[in-house]
C-alpha cells in the first residue's frame, strides 16, 4: 500500500538510521575506510602486475669499490613458468637484447664490407636483427610436434642470433667467387643454398640422445672448433681496429683517409677496449652484462665529436640518411644458389654449432632449475635439450630463407639469468620484441653499418677473443687425458697453421685448380681449396679422424693428465717415482693443513 513501509527481508544489511549525529558520522567513516581499503587493494594489484616487487636498484647500483669483499643480496627467484610484471619483463628483455645486439649485427657488417657497392650491409644487419627476434620466440615456445614425443624449441630463456662459426667460410667463398667474376649478390646468394642443406643435416642431431652425441663429439673436440673459430676471427677484428684496410694502404674511415694503423685509429679502438674494462670494474650488474653495447655507443660518440689530424670526421651519416625508416625481410633479396666448394666447411661448422648449442642449452636448463637424471625435472631437462637442438636447425633454415647466416643459441644470456635470478620465458619474449624493433627500423641497421671500423674493431677483437676463451673452457670442461691432449696438439697444429698461413695447403704447388680441365675434377679441387684454407675445418677434420682411429687410454691412465687433485696415495706414488724432491719443505697454512701435510709426508 502507498505510504506503507515494508520490512526488509531476512539477511539484508540495512544501515541503522538514528537521530544521533555521532553515530551517523561513525557510519560514514567506516564507509570511507572501506572505500580507501578497496583503492589500496586495487593499487597494490596494479603495482604487482606492472611493477612487481623486484629489486631494480640492485641491478643499477654501481660497484664503487670492486675490490671490497662483502655479502651480496640474493634476489627473488623466477622460474621458467613464472609470470613477470610488465616493467620487469620489459627491463630484463632490454638487458638481454643489449647483451647480444653487438654480436648479432657484426656478421652482417663484416660480410657487407665485401660488397664493392656497399649497399648490402644495412639490409644484412636489419635482417639479422629481425630474424633474431623471430627465432628467439620459436626457441622459447617449446611446441610439441604432432603425434610424436619430440618438441620444437627448448622452452627456456634462450636468445638466438647469427652464428660466428660460418663467417670464415663465408668470407673465403665470397672473395673466391668475386675474383672469378661474380657479383656480391650472386656470391652471397650461392651460400644461402648451402646453409639450407646444412640446416637439414643439423636437424638429424636433435634425434640422437645427448650422451651418444657427446660420445661421438666429445667436449674437447667441440671446444677445439670454437677455439679455432675465435682465433681466426681475432685477425678480422684487429684488421678493423687498424682502419679496416690492408697494412701499408690508405683506409677510408668515414671522411678520414689515413694510413692503416695510424695513431688516431688505434686510439679509437683502444678507447672501446678500455671502456669495456672500466665497466667491468665499476659498472652496475646491468652495465657489466651489456658492456659491449655501451662501449660501442661510447666509442661512436667520441668518434663523431672528434676529427683526425687533417680535421676530417671519422663518421659519415650518408648511409643513415639514405636508409628507409621502416623495412622488413626480403626488401632486398639475393639469388639463392648452391656453391658446392663451401659444403664441407659448412657441415663442419654445423657440427661445431650443434655441440655448442648442446652445451649452452644444458647450462641454461641447469640455471633454470632443471636437474639431469632427476625424477622431478629430468624429463623436462631431456625435452629441453632435444627441442633446443631441433629449434636451432629450424632457426638456421629460417635464417637462410631470411637472407642471413645460420643462427645459434648464445651463451651471453646464461650469465644474465644467474645474475638476475630470472629464468622466466617472459623476459625472452620481451627480448625478441626488442630485437624485432631494432631490425624493423631501418635507420638502426644503417647506424650500425656507419660505425667507424676502428671503433668496431676494438669491440669485435674483444668479442672474438672471448669466443676463443670459451673454446678453451669447453675443451677443459671434462678434463683432458693424454689421448685427447695428443689429438688436440696434432689437430691444433694443422688448424692454427692454416689460420696463420692459409695458402700452405692451397698453393699451386699442391693444388693447381686452374690447370685442371675436367669440370667435375675442377669442382672437387675448388671444394678442397675452400676446405683446406679454413682453419677450423682442417683442425676439426684431423681431430675427427684421430678420434676415430686412436685407441682409448688404459683404464686409470689419465687421472694425472686431467689435473685430479693429489691425494695421500697419489702423493706417495709421485714421491716413489722421484717426481717430488725429497728436500721440498711443506709449509702448512693452518693447523688442519699441518696435520694433512704430516700424514701426506708420512
Amino acid at each position: 500500500m502507498e505510504g506503507e513501509v515494508t520490512a526488509p527481508e531476512s539477511g539484508d544489511a540495512v544501515p541503522a538510521v538514528t537521530d544521533d549525529p555521532e553515530a551517523n558520522e561513525s557510519d560514514d567513516d567506516s564507509i570511507d575506510k572501506k572505500t580507501e581499503e578497496n583503492h589500496e587493494e586495487n593499487g597494490s594489484k596494479f603495482k604487482q602486475k606492472f611493477l612487481g616487487d623486484y629489486d631494480y636498484g640492485m641491478l643499477c647500483r654501481p660497484r664503487w669499490n670492486p675490490w671490497a669483499k662483502g655479502a651480496t643480496k640474493e634476489l627473488q627467484w623466477f622460474g621458467p613458468d613464472s609470470n613477470l610484471a610488465v616493467l620487469l619483463a620489459t627491463f630484463l628483455g632490454f638487458q638481454h637484447s643489449l647483451a647480444v645486439v653487438g654480436g648479432t649485427v657484426l656478421p652482417g657488417i663484416i660480410l657487407g664490407q665485401l660488397d664493392p657497392s656497399g649497399q648490402a650491409a644495412p639490409f644484412l644487419v636489419s635482417y639479422a636483427l629481425i630474424t633474431s627476434g623471430i627465432c628467439t620466440w620459436i626457441q622459447i615456445m617449446h611446441t610439441p610436434i604432432c603425434k610424436t614425443k619430440y618438441f620444437l624449441g627448448s622452452g627456456l630463456l634462450c636468445v638466438i642470433a647469427t652464428s660466428f662459426a660460418f663467417i670464415p667460410t663465408a668470407v673465403t667463398s665470397i672473395n673466391t667467387q668475386i675474383e672469378a667474376g661474380k657479383s656480391f649478390d650472386e656470391a652471397y646468394g650461392s651460400l644461402l643454398g648451402v646453409f639450407m642443406v646444412g640446416a637439414v643435416f643439423q636437424s638429424g642431431f636433435s634425434f640422437i640422445p645427448g650422451p651418444i652425441l657427446r660420445k661421438i663429439f666429445p667436449p674437447w673436440l667441440a671446444g677445439l672448433g670454437v677455439f679455432l673459430i675465435g682465433v681466426s676471427l681475432v685477425g678480422v677484428g684487429v684488421q678493423q681496429w687498424g682502419g679496416g684496410c690492408s697494412p701499408n694502404t690508405i683506409c677510408n674511415v668515414g671522411q678520414s683517409n689515413l694510413l692503416y694503423g695510424s695513431s688516431e685509429y688505434l686510439g679509437l679502438g683502444f678507447l672501446v677496449m678500455c671502456t669495456i674494462v672500466f665497466l667491468e670494474l665499476f659498472g652496475s650488474p646491468f652495465l657489466r652484462s651489456c658492456s659491449i653495447a655501451f662501449a660501442l655507443l661510447f666509442g661512436y660518440l667520441i668518434s663523431a665529436l672528434t676529427s683526425d689530424r687533417n680535421g676530417e670526421s671519422y663518421t659519415d651519416n650518408t648511409t643513415i640518411k639514405e636508409a628507409p625508416v621502416i623495412l622488413f625481410l626480403w626488401v632486398k633479396t639475393f639469388p639463392i644458389g648452391f656453391y658446392s666448394p663451401a659444403l664441407i666447411p659448412t657441415l663442419i661448422a654445423y657440427v661445431v654449432s650443434t655441440i655448442e648449442t648442446y652445451g649452452d642449452t644444458t647450462a641454461t636448463a641447469e640455471a633454470s632449475g632443471f636437474i639431469p637424471n632427476d625424477e622431478a625435472s629430468g624429463k623436462k631437462f631431456d625435452e629441453a635439450i632435444q627441442g633446443g637442438l631441433l629449434g636451432d636447425s629450424v632457426n638456421s633454415l629460417i635464417s637462410a630463407l631470411s637472407m642471413v647466416l645460420p643462427s645459434t643459441t648464445l651463451s651471453q644470456n646464461i650469465g644474465i639469468i644467474s645474475l638476475t635470478r630470472v629464468a622466466a620465458r617472459g623476459a625472452g619474449y620481451a627480448c625478441g620484441i626488442w630485437m624485432l624493433i631494432y631490425g624493423v627500423f631501418g635507420k638502426v641497421g644503417a647506424f650500425f653499418t656507419s660505425i667507424p671500423p676502428p671503433v668496431l674493431g676494438g669491440m669485435s677483437t674483444f668479442l672474438f677473443a672471448n669466443i676463443a676463451t670459451s673454446g678453451i673452457k669447453v675443451m677443459t670442461s671434462e678434463g683432458v687425458n693424454r689421448r685427447a691432449r695428443f689429438i688436440l696438439a696434432v689437430s691444433g697444429a694443422f688448424g692454427l697453421g692454416t689460420i696463420i698461413v692459409p695458402e700452405w695447403f692451397t698453393s699451386a704447388g699442391f693444388l693447381d685448380c686452374p690447370a685442371i680441365e675436367s669440370p667435375g675434377l675442377r669442382g672437387l679441387c675448388d671444394a678442397a681449396v675452400t676446405t683446406l684454407s679454413t682453419g677450423y675445418a682442417v683442425g676439426c677434420l684431423v681431430a675427427l679422424i684421430l678420434n676415430g682411429i686412436l685407441p682409448n687410454d688404459p683404464e686409470g691412465d689419465g687421472a694425472e693428465e686431467e689435473g685430479t687433485p693429489l691425494t695421500k696415495d697419489s702423493t706417495l706414488e709421485l714421491s716413489c717415482n722421484a717426481l717430488v724432491d725429497e728436500s721440498d719443505e711443506i709449509v702448512p697454512d693452518s693447523k688442519a693443513d699441518e696435520e694433512n701435510a704430516m700424514s701426506s709426508t708420512t
